[in-house]
Formats: structure tokens, C-alpha cells, sequence
């Protein structure tokens, strides 16, 4: 445990965490999930391009090729049938872009200040911090009357759930093992357990045979393929 007068670093991590969602929501809001889904995956190779300059760490040659890879197979793994509005993609690049350097900025700092607080504290401070900065977006929240008449709730209880799910799982690992190159390469495999779960849901939802195409399934497919070499790559 740091002295208090160092809580401004738990502060920084969760402002960066809320940074980091409100510009992916923003991204796709006002943008397209098709471009920023493949422009958020450059944050893997972002994060070896900046984690000289945060955590002193050299890569070798081999990590730098597997997050190559990995980015490709995200590309390919985000692969759509419908035409973009092209008056969206700067909004969209945009927004996305300052995600992945926001959430680049929130794995390099968890790795470097972690070890010295312990991750059990470090880490729920800096959650805490970003439940209490998201206080100022709720003048624009949606109210709950309107939510439940829309019948939304439990989907956003079901999203809110599987986010922190996924967050305290990123960061714990980072904050106990560092090591933010690989553990992106490896957290890359969601595109793999995407493409899976929209096949599924498709199977089963779909009943207009409007679903993806068989091109953009094999797309797909190779995309998850090239995810798992990279982790293979990364991890040996």
C-alpha cells in the first residue's frame, strides 16, 4: 500500500478505464462497429510500440510478429456484408483510435504502478474512482422508467455484467503478472469467441435467411485461425 498522497495514480487508471469505454461506445454511436471494432485492434500492437517508454521492457522480434498477426485476424474476424456509410468512418476511425490509446495508456500504467500498491489495493481504488467520475454523465443517462418500458434492462444488466467480468479478469492479470503485450495478444481470442457466439445467436434468432454469408463466415473463420497462431507465437 502507497502513501495517500499518491492516490492520484489509482485516479489516472480510472479515469483512462472511463475514457477508454465512453470513446468505444462513442465510436459506435456515432460511427461504425464494422471500422472501429478492427481500428480498436491495433491496440495490440500499440501496446508494444509504447511499453518501452512506460515499463522499460524490450520485445523480441517474435512478440512483435504475433501481434502483427493478431491484428490482421482481427480485421478479418469483423468482416460485414453491409455497405458503410462512408460519412461515418472519420468519426468512427476517430473516436476508436483514441480508445486504443486511452486503454494502451490503462494497461502500461496498471503493469508499472500495480506491483508497488498490490493489486489488491491498487485496483479497487481505481475502480472506485472511475464509478465516482461517471457520476458527471448522469445528467445524460437514460432514466430507468424509460429503460424498463423499452424492455432493455435486462440486456444492459446482462452487457454491465459481462464488461465487469472481463475488466476485473484484464486487470487483475495485469496488476498481479504485467506483461501487457502478451496479455492482449491472448485477450485478442475474443474475435474467436465472437464469431462463434454470432453463429450461434444467428441459428437460433435468424429466422429471414438474411444472416452473414458464407464468404463473410470463412473471413471470419481465418480471422479467429490467425488470432490463435498469434497467441501460440506469443506464448512459446
Amino acid at each position: 500500500m502507497q502513501p495517500a498522497t499518491l492516490l492520484w495514480q489509482p485516479a489516472i487508471i480510472g479515469g483512462l478505464f472511463l475514457a477508454g469505454q465512453l470513446l468505444t461506445f462513442l465510436a459506435v454511436a456515432h460511427g461504425d462497429v464494422s471500422i472501429a471494432a478492427p481500428v480498436l485492434g491495433i491496440k495490440v500492437l500499440i501496446v508494444p510500440a509504447a511499453s518501452h517508454f512506460f515499463v522499460d521492457e524490450e520485445l523480441s522480434a517474435k512478440i512483435w510478429i504475433a501481434a502483427a498477426i493478431a491484428v490482421i485476424g482481427i480485421a478479418f474476424v469483423q468482416t460485414r456484408d453491409a455497405t458503410v456509410d462512408r460519412s461515418r468512418i472519420v468519426a468512427s476511425v476517430g473516436y476508436a483510435l483514441l480508445a486504443a490509446c486511452s486503454m494502451t495508456l490503462f494497461d502500461l500504467l496498471i503493469q508499472r504502478w500495480a506491483p508497488s500498491w498490490g493489486a489488491g489495493y491498487f485496483l479497487p481504488i481505481a475502480f472506485a474512482c472511475a464509478a465516482l467520475f461517471s457520476l458527471a454523465f448522469v445528467p445524460w443517462a437514460d432514466r430507468p422508467a424509460d429503460l424498463r418500458r423499452l424492455g432493455v434492462l435486462p440486456l444492459l444488466a446482462g452487457g454491465a455484467l459481462f464488461m465487469s467480468v472481463q475488466a476485473i479478469g484484464m486487470t487483475v492479470t495485469l496488476g498481479l503478472f504485467g506483461d501487457a503485450t502478451r496479455v492482449n495478444i491472448v485477450y485478442s481470442l475474443r474475435g474467436l469467441w465472437g464469431v462463434l457466439l454470432t453463429w450461434l445467436l444467428a441459428r437460433h434468432v435468424n429466422t429471414s435467411g438474411s444472416g452473414a454469408s458464407h464468404r463473410t463466415m470463412v473471413m471470419r473463420l481465418i480471422g479467429a485461425v490467425l488470432i490463435g497462431i498469434s497467441v501460440v507465437i506469443s506464448m512459446t
